[in-house]
């Protein structure tokens, strides 16, 4: 113990020397460097200290900036011009601003985004956080502002109006910012199979309420379709929409009047009719309703059916006179002679087992049953 206290001794004392020993460089450093700085110009001292001040300084600003620009600053191979003078900048912060390059000057603040234009149409939505706005992609100047009329969500105008969400309800205003449909209208900001925007088509516009059921509006704002739908399809060029309601399909023509109820499992716009499938059925019909291909089908599958062993052993198969036909993921059962279905497509499966016999299995419980060649239920297997 007496060793450990002498040697513990001694690092002190060689520490004590060493720190006498730097105090005293250090005076003695101070004291030439006071002598040789009195010793020097007037002109030469302001310019050493404008250096000594000039270096960290610009140092810590080119540290500043390059943080700046790497977090905020361009980001030029996300530039896109939307017009001929007119183009997005993008920055670093996942921010854009809209420059005239016309004026070369910036139009906007930054922005979160800007939307694609309806087709000869210069009004464009432009959004900041939790508002929306419109911007003329001609020049690039704010025609709506964002800020000041609180919109919460917008879209591109249609026939002359947009549609805006104002206090969670959906109006419709023109390009001077007029109200022409009063915010009335629920907005059901829900997810969807098909998202739809807000846009008068052929004068009709679909619109949600408060369950998020679709129908359509005219340009009035009074309901021609009821909002009892899930779906309802944008107007193909003759006019007709697509219905959907609870997984089943409907059709309506240009003036809205029905044409098939949703009560089809699927319908196919034609040129010049429908396909329409219903109950393991598809069938073709023309613009007026007229059966023009009874049966149809999505594809067909031959069936085999057992009838001995061969002379290894293997079991020697024969194709049967009938079909295993496919309608929307179930199968039916097709006479391969004739091309006359047996039964309607509503089977998970078939399996031919002889000549005369066949097994399908249920689309909804998945048990298995037997049938004879004209498709009546034998016994359940």
């Amino acid at each position: 113990m007496k060793q450990l206290t002498l040697i513990f001794q001694a690092l002190l004392g060689i520490a004590a020397l060493i720190g006498t020993a730097l105090a005293a460089a250090g005076r003695l450093a101070c004291r030439t460097i006071r002598n040789w700085w009195k010793n020097r110009s007037l002109s030469l001292r302001r310019f050493i200290s404008a250096v000594a001040i000039f270096i960290p300084t610009g140092f810590v600003a080119l540290i500043a900036h390059a943080y700046y620009q790497s977090e905020y600053g361009r980001k030029y191979w996300g530039d896109k011009s939307i017009s001929k003078n007119v183009e997005i900048h993008a920055f670093q912060n996942h921010k854009y601003r809209i420059y005239n390059r016309g004026i070369k000057q910036y139009t906007t603040p930054k922005i979160n985004w800007i939307s694609e234009t309806a087709e000869n149409d210069s009004l464009a939505v432009y959004a900041i956080p939790n508002k929306r706005g419109y911007i003329n992609i001609n020049t690039g100047e704010v025609i709506i502002d964002a800020e000041r009329n609180n919109y919460r969500k917008a879209w591109i105008f249609s026939e002359g109006v947009a549609a805006v969400v104002k206090d969670g309800k959906i109006g419709f205003i023109n390009a001077k910012n007029e109200m022409v449909i009063p915010f009335r209208f629920d907005y059901a900001d829900q997810c969807r199979i098909a998202d739809f925007s807000y846009l008068f088509l052929n004068g009709y516009c679909m619109m949600t309420n408060k369950e998020g059921l679709v129908g359509l509006i005219d340009v009035t704002g009074q309901w021609v379709v009821e909002p009892v739908f899930d779906e309802i399809g944008t107007p193909l060029e003759n006019g007709y929409r697509i219905l959907v309601k609870d997984e089943k399909y409907g059709v309506i023509n240009a003036q809205c009047n029905t044409l098939y109820p949703t009560e089809y499992d699927y319908i196919d716009i034609l040129s010049d009719g429908f396909i329409l499938t219903k109950e393991g059925k598809k069938w073709q019909v023309d613009s007026d309703g007229n059966v023009v291909k009874p049966f149809l089908f999505d594809g067909t599958y031959y069936l085999n059916y057992p009838v001995g062993y061969d002379e290894c052993g293997g079991i020697k198969y024969a194709f049967a006179d009938f079909l295993k036909y496919e309608v929307m993921n179930r199968y039916g059962i097709m006479n391969r002679i004739t091309g006359e279905p047996v039964t309607p497509a509503i089977y998970s499966d078939i399996n031919m087992l002889s000549k005369d016999l066949l097994e399908v299995q249920d689309s909804e419980s998945y048990d298995w049953y037997l049938l004879d060649i004209n498709g009546n239920r034998i016994v359940e297997k």
